[in-house]
């Protein structure tokens, strides 16, 4: 959740106030503009693509005697570089506006129509990674760990930040990488484990898998009871993505002697009694096993670590998504912990966390998916 003021979170906990907002460019360290004369803008994020975060927002090819339409490398629109500073502001007094920048964002395209209107979309930071194939399979340096291995893929385009990932540790040497900076990022934060996320400030922040978030960890609480935001809820469940254990196999590295090269495997099982997909019960009678294997696991814990992590990101895939749609709320984000009462669901103060997002600037509900807990 962005940090906002007691008095902002107390005006958006209730039902009715004004959304400011701002558009700014930017092509490196030069300012192209200030605000971007910007309408019907729409800020998305989804937690199952590869690059979540999405802004789509329209714009005048003329307003005044500024043509907005990019016709150079350096226009404001272009799509040379050029990055959206989003923010949103909401009136605290009568006076000031309390702004709140929600992210940033690399221009993808701009398109002019017979309105003479120009439809733009810009996507989130890692698409630079993503769309920056190498010549061959990435090689790291003699010594590199899975920090430094991040570092060296991600940056200077993205800065990294390490202040809270999981102790590092070193890479084996002598295995095949991809030629593809966001699969080879991604093989490391699986094997770490770890996640990374773009920060409000447009660094990739590197953190531990959370666990499952509970009551105590809610930042926000959408209810419908009276007083509440939230005004509608749909939900949905499927047996399809529901996993009771993972088989996750790792190497021997060439340092461990007769075993060098050899497989190692290790079997997590959902073995909690209160868990609805534990082995043996009435979800089945056998083990619905998600594979995953990965060379950087060159340990037996290593392995079972990284084995037990994904099956408890598998059981929280496995559960039900509830669908809200809500007053909206500036400062919550794709990953914030969360409160669902639902009188029509029977849901009361169930924690979730946020999976997808879907917030306009211009006031229109919000539309929030939250990946439930236990249920």
């Amino acid at each position: 959740m962005l940090t906002v003021s007691t008095v902002a979170a107390g005006i958006m906990a209730g039902s009715s106030f004004r959304i400011y907002s701002r558009l700014q460019s930017w092509l490196g360290d030069t300012c192209l503009s200030e605000e971007i004369p910007a309408f019907q803008i729409v800020e998305e994020s989804d937690d199952t693509l590869r690059v979540p975060e999405r802004l789509t927002f329209r714009v005048p090819t003329v307003v005044g005697a500024v043509s907005w339409v990019p016709t150079a490398f350096d226009s404001p629109l272009g799509v040379y570089g050029q990055r959206i500073v989003a923010q949103v502001g909401i009136g605290v007094s009568n006076s000031q506006i309390e702004w709140l920048t929600r992210g940033r964002f690399l221009m993808h395209s701009a398109e002019t129509d017979d309105k003479d209107v120009i439809t733009c979309e810009a996507l989130g930071l890692l698409t630079l990674l993503d769309e920056a194939q190498l010549a061959t399979e990435y090689q790291p340096k003699a010594g590199a760990t899975f920090g430094t291995i991040i570092r060296a893929l991600v940056e200077p385009g993205i800065t990294v930040d390490l202040t809270a990932a999981p102790t590092d540790r070193a890479a084996p040497n002598s295995i095949s990488w991809s030629d593809n900076r966001l699969d080879d990022v991604q093989a490391v934060l699986d094997a770490w484990p770890a996640q990374g996320e773009i920060s409000d400030a447009g660094t990739l922040k590197i953190t531990p898998v959370p666990a499952d978030p509970t009551v105590g960890d809610a930042v926000f609480h959408f209810h419908d009871a009276l007083g509440g935001t939230a005004d509608r809820y749909n939900t949905s469940i499927s047996r399809d993505v529901a996993y009771n254990g993972v088989v996750a196999k790792g190497q021997y590295p060439d340092s461990a002697g007769a075993k060098s090269g050899q497989e190692i495997i290790s079997v997590v099982q959902d073995t909690d009694p209160a868990s609805p997909y534990r082995v043996g019960g009435p979800f089945s009678p056998y083990l619905k096993p998600f594979g995953y294997a990965s060379p950087l696991l060159t340990t037996v814990s290593q392995v079972k670590s990284a084995a037990s992590t994904r099956l408890r990101t598998l059981r929280s895939r496995g559960s039900r998504t509830v669908r809200i749609s809500s007053v909206p709320h500036l400062a919550l984000r794709r990953g914030d912990p969360v409160l669902v009462t639902a009188s029509r669901l029977n849901l009361t103060s169930v924690p979730g966390r946020i999976e997808t997002q879907k917030l306009s600037y211009d006031g229109a509900a919000m539309e929030t998916v939250v990946r439930m807990v236990g249920v």
